[in-house]
């Protein structure tokens, strides 16, 4: 396995990423500029997450079920799996051992630099022996990544990249604009558990169908009107004030977005000084809880079958 300081990939158009072996993490990501000066737009990424006031899951591919599962529990095939509990009562983003935190094996394929990683029957309390990769690669201004598991039993599959973006550079990422091509959402509880059905997103403050400034907290799922499928738009994000874009790419059909509300000055960062509200995470993914919510997009994974998520990263306006 290369040492982090060598996982190092370069695009032809002048894009720079970093990556830790820790979690298939992007540390950083660096983007061209006029002045000549890259800028850095990953914030929060630690490629130690057991450093004290690390953020362990900002960078990382999370799984087996990014998001949360409410009652840290649910019931595959008649059978019902219990989890360990991260979040309160819940799990989050596979539990406090899941994929975002392990060490997984990096090797070059070409241009591209492919993670693999082994997690064995009851990992977390899910069934099944997953082996699941995570390949990135460059293609002109946009950084790529392939999610990839197989099983040989019955278990949940749902991976995100938990990046969180800020293309200023620095400070608050509030003043950003974002679009999300999303007619719905999920309504969630006081431990942001989906309630159940999916709201209307016309005339309330989740309406970013026509791009407008974030402007206050989120942590809230999106379901995307091109559902889940070829890969589409999942969020456009625009920094109003160097023009910088990004437009997130998925085939999944949901969107988390998240405003980095525990962000501060002490978060421990090599490439980044978080504050709050510095980063805004836009997690592709399907909707959280969905192994408790039958009318949802499935989360299951049986043998035979290939899990596969593709995200896109498209930067424009350097």
């Amino acid at each position: 396995m290369e040492q982090d300081s060598e996982l190092v990939l370069e695009g032809a158009s002048g894009l720079r990423a970093v990556f830790s072996a820790v979690g298939a993490k992007l540390l950083a990501l660096y983007v061209p500029t006029t002045s000549g000066v890259p800028a850095q737009v990953v914030v929060g990424s630690s490629d130690d997450p057991d450093l004290p006031g690390a953020d362990k899951w900002a960078g990382s591919v999370c799984g087996r079920f990014a998001n949360r599962i409410a009652g840290a529990s649910f019931t595959l095939d008649g059978v019902r799996h219990a989890l360990p509990a991260n979040d309160g009562p819940n799990t989050l983003h596979g539990g406090q051992s899941g994929y975002g935190v392990c060490a997984w094996d990096a090797a070059r394929d070409g241009e591209a630099l492919v993670f693999s990683y082994h997690s064995p029957a009851g990992d977390m309390g899910f069934p099944g022996t997953a082996d699941v990769s995570a390949t990135y690669g460059f293609a002109g201004t946009t950084l790529w990544l392939e999610l990839a598991a197989v099983t040989d039993a019955p278990t949940l599959m749902n991976l995100t990249h938990h990046a969180y973006w800020n293309l200023t550079g620095s400070g608050s990422a509030l003043g950003h604009k974002l679009e999300i091509p999303a007619s719905r959402y999920t309504p969630v509880d006081d431990e942001l558990i989906p309630t159940g059905p999916l709201a209307e997103v016309a005339g309330t403050r989740f309406d970013f169908r026509a791009p407008r400034v974030i402007g206050g907290s989120y942590d809230h799922n999106f379901c995307l009107d091109a559902g889940r499928g070829d890969v589409h738009l999942g969020a456009r994000l625009t920094d109003p004030l160097t023009g910088r874009t990004l437009e997130v790419r998925t085939s999944e059909p949901g969107i988390q977005c998240y405003t980095g509300d525990h962000f501060h000055e002490g978060i421990q960062s090599r490439f980044s000084r978080p504050v709050r509200n510095g980063g805004i995470a836009l997690e592709p993914q399907t909707y959280p809880n969905a192994a408790n919510e039958p009318s949802y997009p499935t989360a299951v994974l049986r043998p035979g079958e290939v899990y596969h998520h593709r995200i896109e990263w498209v930067f424009s306006g350097f």
